[in-house]
């Protein structure tokens, strides 16, 4: 059954993504046999081998061949538009095939109006084709200017990284603390030290005094055991205030000689690629610290 334009157009787009297959030998047996008849002029036979090869074609080359060959068959017994759609069928396999014969000017007249008519038809379709290739090759170049251009500014930044100039060092003294100096501060430890030295001989002063009047026998039998437990609690209220009075005085001590006037750290910074060194001096050692 002889296909329709829109059927062959159809088959066309599904046969372009193909791979193309030669002429098989068995089609070319039938095609030369045909060929060999209509120049003989026994056209139904001619079209009777066509026939045959058609149920062994394998392929567009061979279905482009007996196609064009029964449009020449059916144009020379006057079957203009069984011929007309035998050659749109073969030339909408391949729009540039030339006829499998020497023709006549009647005939090839008959096959360039079916060429005309698969041009037209298949125009939208290759249009279609040509504007896409035409947008993957845009979009191709345009990804490749723009690796291009990214790969020529990365060239550029590693080339002005390494002609950058190394900043110079930012020095800058740390801040003087503000408030009371440790060596003012030494005063308050210094004045508890003084009132428990103070609390401490009273009571040790009062404890001696209960001792020798109880050593002495100036107190009564009455007040002897009063004396000498008041005695007891006394000193010992004297050598806690007298502990006091030594950390007092050993904590203000130690104040006054850390707080003495030193210099303050210096902090200097130096920019690097990358991050920085960080320098902070004081006036006994140094501290680094990097990033």
């Amino acid at each position: 059954m002889r296909l329709t334009l829109s059927a062959v157009l159809a088959a066309v787009l599904l046969l372009g993504a193909l791979p193309a297959h030669a002429q098989s030998a068995e089609v070319k047996k039938y095609v030369n046999a045909a060929i060999a008849l209509y120049e003989n002029l026994e056209y139904e036979k001619a079209l009777k081998q066509l026939q045959k090869a058609k149920a062994k074609a394998n392929g567009s080359d061979d279905e482009l061949s007996i196609a064009l060959l029964e449009g020449v068959v059916l144009a020379d017994m006057g079957k203009e538009s069984q011929a007309l759609e035998a050659f749109k069928e073969g030339f909408s396999l391949d729009l540039k095939a030339k006829l499998p014969v020497n023709a006549s000017p009647k005939i090839s007249a008959v096959a360039e109006k079916a060429r005309a008519s698969v041009a037209r038809a298949l125009a939208p379709q290759l249009e279609k084709a040509r504007a896409e290739e035409e947008r993957k090759a845009a979009e191709a170049a345009a990804a490749a200017a723009e690796a291009q251009r990214l790969a020529e500014q990365k060239k550029a930044d590693e080339e002005a990284a390494r002609n950058r100039p190394v900043p110079p060092p930012i020095v800058q003294k740390a801040p003087e603390p503000s408030g009371p100096s440790l060596r003012t501060l030494s005063i308050i430890p210094a004045g508890v030290a003084l009132v428990s030295a103070g609390v401490a001989t009273y009571f040790l002063v009062n404890a001696n005094t209960k001792y020798t009047a109880l050593v002495q026998g100036t107190a009564s039998v009455d007040q002897a055991p009063y004396y000498r437990d008041d005695g007891k609690s006394q000193a010992m209220l004297g050598y806690v205030f007298t502990g006091v009075a030594g950390a007092g005085l050993i904590t203000a001590a130690t104040m006054f000689i850390l707080g003495a006037p030193k210099d303050a750290p210096v902090v200097t910074a130096l920019p690097i690629d990358r991050g920085g060194m960080v320098f902070v001096t004081f006036p006994s050692f140094d501290l680094v610290q990097s990033r």
